[in-house]
């Protein structure tokens, strides 16, 4: 149901010293509050409002008497405005086509505009015009940037391309709104141009409640007709109300009733003091985008990460059975990173600095084919799958968010370039809150891998540095893999790369029985000691178990595996026959390679193998 209507402007008042001192010397200002007291709404007589240039429209507690300092205990009912006075579709006015609000094809959002946009255009007849008159013309957020002030933008967010995304959404909107107006032959249509409908929407998008949390609702025909942009409902303006700034952990209470919105703090504040609303927790790209400001140092700040690659066949599957759908999203909000710089000795879990789900699809899109075995046949919730897949995924994320690292710094144009005004300014703020929350990510993520790499992974420049003999039997005698050749080509291009031949060696020369006592004397050794116990834990995984269930090895690779077996029985080295008993043969080459392929990830030019 629609609100009575609103009660009509009043005729200006001459304000008394008092009033003037309180409402600051702005007389449009004086009579909007005039017009919301009449209507019974209700301002605190602590609360003075003034404008300034930094802030705009303000409140602060006003000076005691004599000039004495005061403070203002909570809670304290700020300011409250009936709902006969909340601008919003819930009280179209007439001018404005019933077909156009009912419209199914009209999103809410281009409804809502174009609603405000015809009091904007209907001035002093509008019964709003009190509060109208003073929202304002032009904003500070990207949409108004000229091109020198984009430029601060390029590498971020904001720069590649959701500035312009939004640009182009609301212009489909604006001409939607307006072919219909016009089809219609509609008062004025003409008038409702694109930098009307721009002002309308940003005047949305920095001043307005929610609907749904204020406690509005519109006539049901136009509900049930109109696309829903969101689960909040539709935009509404509350006028006096709307006068706050916002300000991150300001404790603030909202309070809808059936006949008003009210503003309550229940701190005590010090005269002189700004008052300020919370918007909630948002980041300085959410501001600038939708207000037009940022905050320096914001504890808010956020980074959106947008990530649209889903799995595919049997990952596909086990990512349905995780039942994570629900809580996925394409964009995920990255915070500052906890004590990044800090080191620990325990590895940490990636959920506590990224978003549970965006994790468990990182795991899911890098397991190998062993892993994917273990999380379809295992614990669904079991985590992490493997150190392999663990490493994997921090290696993942840290090269997906250095990429937009290199882009932010690549155009970083305050680094030669002064701020020249107040948006480049509040750019450059934005710009560097994204770099610290990336900077974090990264540390953070370097002290992960540290942490593993103390106990978990070798590489292969490391076992070859603390196994000197075996280094140099490589450089007198290498890897025959140029000569060797697959089916598509040659070997180490197609089947396996000389870091992992490497470690297929290694693996027939150190996998000795795993009840013989060996103190370690290098990293290396400690390694191969804790792997051997991995291995043997593991079901099928010793050799006998393995050879037991695969006496024959696939044709196509046989002869690839047999040049590789005669260049491990030239090594000469006591423990290849304690290992095996005997010469080594195409189907220990496929047992190592098996456990190669399952527990080794490459990081740059390195390969490590992972417990």
């Amino acid at each position: 149901m629609s609100e009575p209507a609103p009660a009509p402007a009043p005729k200006r008042t001459k304000l008394d010293s008092e009033a003037s001192r309180r409402y600051s010397e702005h007389q449009y200002l004086h009579e909007l509050v005039e017009w919301v007291l009449q209507a019974g709404g209700h301002i605190s007589e602590a609360l003075e409002l003034y404008k300034d240039e930094q802030n705009g429209f303000s409140a602060r507690i006003r000076p005691g008497k004599n000039g004495n300092l005061a403070s203002v205990g909570g809670p304290l009912t700020l300011v409250s405005c009936p709902t006969s006075l909340i601008f919003s579709l819930a009280n179209p006015n007439p001018s404005l086509p019933a077909l156009f609000l009912e419209s199914p094809s009209l999103s809410i959002h281009a409804k809502a505009c174009f609603h405000l946009s015809q009091h904007l255009l209907l001035k002093e007849q509008s019964q709003f015009w009190p509060y109208i008159r003073l929202l304002p013309k032009t904003f500070d957020t990207p949409l108004y940037f000229n091109d020198d002030e984009m430029e601060r933008l390029a590498g971020t967010n904001l720069g590649a391309g959701d500035v312009l995304l939004r640009k182009q959404l609301w212009m489909e909107e604006w001409e939607a709104g307006k072919q219909f107006l016009e089809g219609v032959g509609a008062e004025r249509a003409r008038e409702y141009t694109w930098d009307l409908f721009l002002r309308a929407a940003t005047i949305y998008t920095s001043r307005s409640f929610p609907s749904k949390l204020v406690g509005i609702t519109m006539d049901s025909s136009i509900e049930e007709n109109t696309m829903l942009s969101d689960d909040n409902g539709f935009p509404v303006l509350i006028p006096l109300v709307d006068i706050l700034n916002h300000k991150p952990n300001t404790k603030i209470i909202w309070e809808p009733t059936q006949t008003s919105f009210s503003l309550i703090t229940p701190e005590t504040i010090s005269e002189g003091s700004q008052v300020f609303n919370n918007y909630g927790p948002k980041g300085n790209e959410e501001l600038l985008m939708g207000y037009g400001f940022v905050i320096p140092e914001n504890p808010g700040d956020s980074l959106a990460m947008k990530f649209t690659i889903s799995p595919r066949g049997q990952a596909a599957q086990i990512w349905e059975q995780r039942a994570l759908k629900q809580t996925w999203r394409e964009v995920f909000h990255l915070t500052k990173s906890a004590d990044s710089g800090q080191k620990t000795s325990t590895v940490p879990a990636l959920e506590s600095d990224w978003p549970e789900a965006f994790v468990d699809l990182f795991r899911i899109l890098v397991a190998n084919e062993n892993e994917i075995d273990d999380l379809e046949n295992g614990d669904i919730n079991a985590t992490p799958i493997s150190i392999r897949n663990e490493l994997a995924v921090a290696l993942g994320l840290k090269a997906a968010i250095k990429q937009k690292l290199a882009a932010i710094r690549k155009y970083d144009i305050s680094l030669s370039s002064p701020a020249a005004g107040y948006r480049e300014t509040v750019a450059d703020i934005y710009r560097k809150g994204q770099e610290d929350i990336i900077v974090s990510k990264i540390q953070k993520l370097d002290s992960f891998l540290e942490c593993y790499a103390k106990e978990g992974i070798l590489s292969v420049g490391q076992y070859l540095n603390e196994n000197p003999n075996f280094a140099q039997q490589l450089g007198e005698n290498p890897i025959p893999v140029e000569e060797l050749e697959g089916a598509d080509g040659p070997l180490y291009e197609e089947i396996i790369a000389k870091e992992e031949l490497v470690f297929i060696i290694a693996i027939l020369q150190e996998f000795l029985d795993c009840e013989r006592v060996k103190t370690p004397s290098s990293r290396s050794e400690a390694f191969w000691r804790a792997f051997v116990h991995k291995l043997h834990s593991i079901p099928g995984m010793p050799f006998e178990d393995f050879a037991r269930l695969n006496e024959v090895v696939d044709d196509e690779s046989e002869g690839v595996y047999a040049a590789i077996a005669d260049y491990c029985n030239s090594i000469e080295r006591e423990d290849m026959q304690r290992f095996i008993g005997q010469e080594v043969n195409s189907l220990h080459i496929t047992w190592a390679w098996g456990i190669v392929r399952a527990k080794c990830i490459t990081v740059g030019d390195d390969t490590l193998l992972t417990l």
